[in-house]
């Protein structure tokens, strides 16, 4: 139940990994911008500039992977540490061409663009090209990147491990941060009581030192908006995600609009648990008795929707489980929730679970099933078009969490298949629209940090405003609830990375909504939007799918179907 990282490397004192990182220092020294004048040249210099950055990367996917289950073991913080010093060496020599190629003069440029044998890489040349008008001198550069590792990277890494040593008192026992957030759903009242003043006491008790991090990384942030010229911002994050920064406000102002679908399914919750108001413990109550699901079942599940949908996603999925790239439950030092990384080409991805034996766990492997056949496929581009561009990254894996729920909606009828519907909804809003919550306050919290560092009390303000905009007056706070986004890595290690789950979400939706119109005619279509990778901008590779991205057509279909599934459980 635990991974295998024999793959990548035998452990932390592999000779491999500083053998890797001493090639790819050595391939970065020895790239020439000059290169990038003659096309045939720029062949060869593209081909060695991404085996710089795969030989690089690799120690630091091992390093990023050993820490991840031993948060407090000297020995991975110090791997780690070491490797990410290296990475940045590594990336710090491969500037000066980054610079060169995002200032090269327009014929040079145009050149490149129109040689066959580079034609692979139109994409990402002119997404580099994209981000010229941000681009600082190599010096600049070179700093910024040094300044990380003392920075962000250096906040990033300190609330891993600062928050990875919580320990929760809920019945007796001690627990995980992952075990006491499970147990917010648990059918007992009483537990789900102990278990959110247990989560959010704590978050409220350690408010002053979390509340430092998120000032440092705001301060970051802005520092960086300031230095580039960005004027907006949201404007780094629509260069990354291929998108504008019109397309993340009408999603945020469509999503918004449509608040009172909130509201109304937790007045509707509230009926069904005999309260006025959702008091905010129960907000992941279940609204009725919900099954156990131990992994083995929970793999059989997702495997047999996998099928269903394509014989080809459950071949897939299931190396996964044969080759041991999944580590599957909750232990002291390992961190919180779950994801999936990509690896590279030429290896593969891995997925992290804190299983509980419980349906939202079985939920939890689909969806990072998803993602890990999303860059499984993705694994037929080169390097520099691998990955999943920020609007397609939850595309894979919340269309896995939809397959299974067709499949489990099969198996079950009447009032269980209306507490499944209300768990539908329930995922649509923590996914879509607490999403935008998240937002909205990442947002006004950044825009406040420009004044002065913010103090708990004014994160906490913020916050508890943002959520009664959002469930308005359907919901009874408690006086914990206000330290709630203490407690969500997102706002330290990435900044508006929230939006994409909302935006992920409606993509999905509009996919869906293709595979229920054509049916197994689709299934090519969504695979080759997988295999796709980085090679195309989101909106190209999902038009070719017949998906036109944040269209009026786009957030009117999927809040639609929103409409009608509440619609159905009223």
């Amino acid at each position: 139940m635990e991974w295998d990282l024999s793959d990548l490397y035998s452990g932390p004192e592999d000779p491999g990994i500083p053998k890797d990182l001493e090639a790819a220092l050595a391939l970065a020294e020895g790239l020439d911008p000059e290169d990038l004048f003659s096309p045939e040249k720029a062949l060869d210099l593209f081909r060695r500039y991404e085996e710089a950055l795969e030989k690089a990367y690799k120690p630091l996917n091992f390093a990023s992977l050993y820490f991840a289950t031993r948060t407090q073991d000297p020995t991975a913080k110090a791997l780690l540490d070491r490797v990410r010093n290296r990475f940045t060496e590594v990336r710090n020599r491969l500037v000066p061409l980054e610079v060169a190629l995002r200032r090269l003069p327009e014929e040079a440029f145009k050149a490149l663009l129109d040689h066959p044998g580079l034609a692979d890489l139109r994409h990402f040349l002119l997404r580099q090209r994209a981000y010229a008008p941000f681009t600082l001198s190599e010096r600049e550069e070179e700093l910024l990147n040094l300044k990380a590792l003392v920075g962000r990277s250096a906040w990033s890494q300190f609330y891993t491990e600062y928050t990875g040593r919580f320990r929760f008192q809920v019945g007796g026992k001690e627990l995980t941060e992952m075990e006491v957030r499970a147990l917010r759903r648990d059918p007992d009242p009483g537990v789900r009581r102990e278990a959110h003043g247990a989560l959010y006491g704590k978050l409220l008790a350690e408010a002053p030192t979390l509340s430092a991090v998120f000032n440092a990384v705001y301060l970051d942030y802005l520092q960086e908006l300031r230095l580039r010229g960005y004027r907006h911002p949201l404007e780094p994050v629509a260069l990354r995600d291929e998108v504008e920064v019109r397309d993340i406000e009408a999603l945020l102002a469509a999503t918004e609009a449509h608040y009172p679908l909130v509201e109304a399914y937790y007045r509707f919750k509230a009926k069904r648990l005999g309260q006025e108001k959702t008091p905010s413990p129960d907000l992941l109550a279940p609204l009725g008795e919900k099954p156990k699901v131990p992994f083995e079942e929970a793999k059989a599940l997702v495997l047999e929707a996998f099928r269903r949908f394509s014989p080809e996603m459950e071949a897939i999925a299931r190396e996964f489980f044969d080759r041991r790239w999944i580590d599957v439950y909750p232990r002291p030092g390992k961190r919180g929730g779950a994801f999936c990384s990509g690896g590279l080409p030429s290896t593969h991805p891995y997925v992290l679970l804190n299983h509980t034996d419980d349906l939202d766990s079985a939920h939890t492997l689909a969806h990072e099933l998803g993602h890990g056949v999303h860059f499984y496929l993705a694994r037929r581009q080169r390097l520099l078009n691998f990955g999943a561009s920020t609007p397609l990254a939850e595309t894979a894996s919340v269309f896995a969490e939809i397959l299974l729920d067709d499949l489990l909606m099969e198996r079950l009828s009447g009032e269980e298949r209306t507490l499944l519907l209300a768990e539908r909804v329930e995922d649509a809003i923590n996914t879509l629209f607490r999403q935008v919550m998240y937002t909205f306050f990442e947002r006004k919290s950044l825009e406040a940090r420009k004044e002065g560092a913010l103090s708990p009390e004014a994160f906490h303000e913020l916050w508890q405003r943002e959520q009664e905009r959002l469930y308005g007056d359907a919901v009874a706070w408690t006086e914990l609830d206000q330290a709630a986004w203490a407690g969500i890595p997102h706002f330290v290690h990435y900044r508006f990375y929230t939006y994409s789950y909302a935006l992920g979400y409606l993509v999905v939706l509009a996919l869906y909504g293709r595979y229920l119109e054509e049916g197994k005619a689709f299934v090519p279509k969504y695979l080759e939007v997988l295999s796709a990778g980085e090679s195309q901008g989101p909106k190209e590779i999902l038009r070719q799918a017949g998906v036109e991205l944040a269209s009026e057509d786009f957030f009117r279909y999927g809040f639609g179907v929103l409409e009608a599934w509440l619609k159905a459980l009223s």
